[in-house]
């Protein structure tokens, strides 16, 4: 049923598409993705998330328009394929979907070496300045308040006060170490909402496993466009870190495999700061201490209240994973803030 489907909408892309194999990718925790290898060329298929990205319009628009920015100045991107009407998606009963060439790459879900590392901070650094002169009136903001940590901690607070008496005694621990962990990233989260930390064209999505390597350990470009919009360099260097420096994974039930690698983390930084350090401002420079701690005691809030409002948001495989999720991001917050004497 499923090939007849992917058939039907390959069809309304390209002119002709024997299919061998259609492959589910189940590294992302949103849209729902395949690889789909024919006879020619490998493709991969993407349906929307339309509950998660509720303004699709607004979403298409800024991708495909950083796409085409990208392209032209000949930077390092995926390549999006128009239907045959000239779009780059097409509707099939209600849902969206789009087209981009497969990528035959590496993906990784942590930074492995201190190669790695620094060549992923040089490559974050070099999108920063590839879209330096992109007009960031044109984008749309495709999830309102996405990295507001303020909305996002008052958010959490109100998940909480709503969940049932069963997961809320369960992560009783968790709740109460989020709340402690506030105050120390108030500041910074505040400085961003004010503007006092400019506005840019960021990617806000930027965890290890979307950036591509090849196999010589090289980064071939960045992946998932939907949360590009505007924001702050600093959201998009901490989520970087947040997976790059965990040595397990946010998907890690044992905690003792959980921990802060300071050695990547600054290599990372390295990378970031020599490409970055020319059009960087003092205050996102003297804020650039907080980006990790900011995205881990976001990312915290965004796990632990979607397990207290039942699972509504991320992609799940058992009853605790969001819990599971939410403690790692602790374990490493509350690592990242002895290290940084927070």
């Amino acid at each position: 049923m499923i090939k007849d489907k992917i058939t039907k909408i390959m069809g309304s892309f390209l002119e002709s598409c024997d299919i061998k194999e259609i492959i589910t990718i189940q590294s992302g925790l949103i849209n729902t993705t395949y690889r789909i290898n024919t006879s020619n060329e490998h493709y991969i298929l993407q349906k929307l998330n339309q509950t998660v990205f509720q303004n699709s319009k607004a979403l298409l628009h800024n991708k495909i328009k950083i796409y085409h920015f990208l392209q032209k100045i000949d930077f390092p991107t995926i390549t999006y394929l128009p239907s045959k009407e000239g779009y780059f998606y097409i509707k099939e009963d209600s849902e969206i979907w789009q087209l981009s060439k497969y990528i035959p790459s590496v993906v990784k879900d942590r930074m492995d070496s201190t190669e790695v590392a620094l060549k992923a901070g040089c490559h974050l650094a070099l999108f920063h300045k590839a879209l330096l002169d992109f007009p960031i009136n044109e984008l749309e903001y495709t999830i309102p308040d996405f990295h507001n940590t303020l909305k996002r901690h008052s958010d959490f607070l109100e998940y909480v006060s709503r969940a049932n008496d069963k997961r809320a005694t369960i992560a009783k621990i968790e709740i109460e170490k989020i709340n402690l962990f506030f105050p120390k990233i108030e500041k910074a989260a505040i400085a961003i909402q004010k503007r006092i930390i400019p506005l840019r064209v960021v990617h806000n999505d930027t965890k290890i496993s979307n950036m591509l390597f090849d196999s010589f350990g090289n980064i071939i470009c960045l992946i998932d466009y939907d949360t590009i919009m505007p924001g702050s360099i600093l959201h998009d260097i901490g989520d970087a870190l947040r997976s790059g420096t965990n040595t397990s994974t946010e998907e890690e039930i044992n905690l003792t495999n959980v921990n802060f690698d300071s050695k990547l983390y600054n290599d990372f930084m390295k990378g970031y700061i020599d490409e970055a350090i020319s059009f960087m401002t003092n205050d996102e420079i003297e804020n650039i201490h907080l980006r990790l701690p900011l995205l881990l005691f976001e990312q915290a809030c965004r796990f632990l209240g979607d397990y207290l409002n039942n699972d509504q948001y991320y992609t799940i495989y058992y009853e605790q994973q969001n819990l599971v999720r939410a403690k790692t991001q602790i374990h490493l917050l509350e690592q990242v803030c002895i290290y940084f004497k927070l």
